[in-house]
C-alpha cells in the first residue's frame, strides 16, 4: 500500500547517498555501508539511545501490531508515518524467514576506549550475507526479559505480533540492501527463541534522488569510532569528492586525522588532494598545503626503520589496456613520501 506524507515531522529519516545509509530518529541512530575490499559483507554501527530519547509507538499502533487486522495495522502505520519526513512510502507485510535472516546487534565501546586490536575495529560487520540482514537499533542490554517472555506466551497461544522495519535499496547492488528495525526488538527475540518466522511490516521510502553525502558523513561521524569512520571516508570516495572541503571544517579535520595516522591512502583521498592542487582558487591551494603538512607528519613514515609503513597508490599507464590504473606501493621513509607527493599529487 502506498502512502503520501505531505507535512512530515522529519523525526524519523533514512539518509542515503548511494553508498551508505544512516537512520535518524531525532539524532543519528545507525549507519550501514558495504565492504569494498573484495569480500562480500557490510559494516554498521548503532548508537545508544537513552530511554527518554527512544521513539515509542502509540498504544493504538502497538495493539494493532499485536492483535489488529491488516486494515487496522495500515491505519496505525498511516498515523505513524507523520513522524517521518515528507515523501512517498510503500508499506507492505512480509515474513522474515527465520532460517534466512540474521539480526545484527551492536555493543558500543565506551567513549574513551578504542578497540585493542585490528580484529575489534569492525566488530560490527556481517558476512556472509543472508537473504535478509536487519540491523537492530536497540542495544541488546536494553532488552527486557519480562517483555520477551510476554511475547513468547502470546505467540505460543497463536497470536502473531508484528515488527516494523524501514529500508530502501542500494540501486547498484540491490542484494546488499539492509533494513533497520524501528519497533519490535522484544518481539524479534521472542520469535528467535521459538525459532519461528517473524511477521513484519516493511516501510520503504521512494527516493527520486540520493541525499547529500555531506549530511550523511556528518551524521555518521556522531556514531562511528575513528577507525570505522576512516573506512567509510576512504571507501565512499565517489560521493565525498563532491563535498566542498574548504567550507567544511569537520570533514577537513577528519581528513587531517586520517592523513596523520592512516596506514593506507586510497585513490579517493588522493583525488581530493589532486583536485585542490589543480584548482585555480587560492583558497584551495592554501587548503592543500595544510593537508600536505598533515600528510608529512604521518606516524607510519619516519627517518628510522621502525617496522611501520604507509601503503599509497600511484597512477600509471597500462599499455596493454591503453588506459591508466592505480598501483599500490609501500613506503617507509620521508624521502619516498616526498617523491610520491611530487609525482602523484603535485602533477
Amino acid at each position: 500500500m502506498e502512502f503520501s506524507v505531505a507535512h512530515g515531522q522529519g523525526i524519523i529519516r533514512l539518509i542515503f547517498d548511494g553508498f551508505a545509509s544512516c537512520l535518524v530518529i531525532r539524532r543519528p541512530v545507525a549507519v550501514n555501508w558495504p565492504d569494498c575490499d573484495g569480500s562480500i559483507g557490510e559494516y554498521y554501527a548503532v548508537s545508544e539511545l537513552s530511554k527518554d530519547e527512544q521513539i515509542s509507538m502509540t498504544n493504538h499502533l502497538n495493539q494493532a501490531l499485536i492483535y489488529g487486522t491488516e486494515d487496522e495495522i495500515m491505519a496505525g502505520i498511516q498515523d505513524f508515518l507523520q513522524l517521518f519526513e515528507t515523501g512517498i512510502y510503500t508499506v507492505y507485510p512480509e515474513n522474515m524467514i527465520f532460517d534466512n535472516t540474521d539480526f545484527h546487534s551492536y555493543s558500543s565501546f565506551p567513549a574513551d576506549a578504542e578497540p585493542s586490536s585490528e580484529d575489534d575495529v569492525f566488530s560490527a560487520w556481517f558476512y556472509p550475507l543472508k537473504d535478509s540482514n536487519p540491523i537492530l537499533t536497540l542495544e541488546h542490554s536494553s532488552i527486557n526479559e519480562e517483555r520477551v517472555n510476554y511475547y513468547m506466551d502470546l505467540i505460543r497461544k497463536g497470536t502473531r505480533p508484528k515488527v516494523i522495519a524501514f529500508y530502501h535499496c542500494y540501486h547498484v547492488y540491490p542484494g546488499m540492501s539492509t533494513s533497520f528495525i524501528l519497533d519490535g526488538h522484544h518481539k524479534i527475540q521472542a520469535y528467535i527463541r521459538l525459532k519461528m518466522d517473524i511477521p513484519a511490516i516493511f516501510i520503504y521510502k521512494q527516493n527520486a534522488h540520493y541525499d547529500s553525502s555531506r549530511e550523511l558523513m556528518h551524521s555518521a561521524r556522531l556514531i562511528l569510532r575513528d577507525s570505522a569512520f576512516e573506512h567509510l571516508f576512504q571507501n565512499n570516495d565517489e560521493n565525498i569528492s563532491e563535498i566542498i572541503f574548504t567550507h567544511d571544517e569537520m570533514m577537513t579535520a577528519e581528513l587531517d586525522r586520517i592523513l596523520r595516522t592512516t596506514a593506507r591512502i586510497d585513490p579517493g583521498v588522493i583525488h581530493i588532494l589532486i583536485r585542490h592542487h589543480q584548482s585555480d582558487s587560492p583558497d584551495d591551494k592554501i587548503w592543500l598545503n595544510k593537508r600536505l603538512i598533515a600528510l608529512r607528519s604521518n606516524i607510519n613514515v619516519n627517518l628510522f626503520r621502525s617496522g611501520k609503513s604507509l601503503l599509497i597508490f600511484s597512477r600509471q599507464y597500462v599499455e596493454q589496456h591503453r588506459t591508466h590504473a592505480w598501483f599500490s606501493k609501500t613506503i617507509t621513509h620521508h624521502e619516498e613520501l616526498e617523491s610520491w607527493i611530487s609525482e602523484t599529487i603535485l602533477i
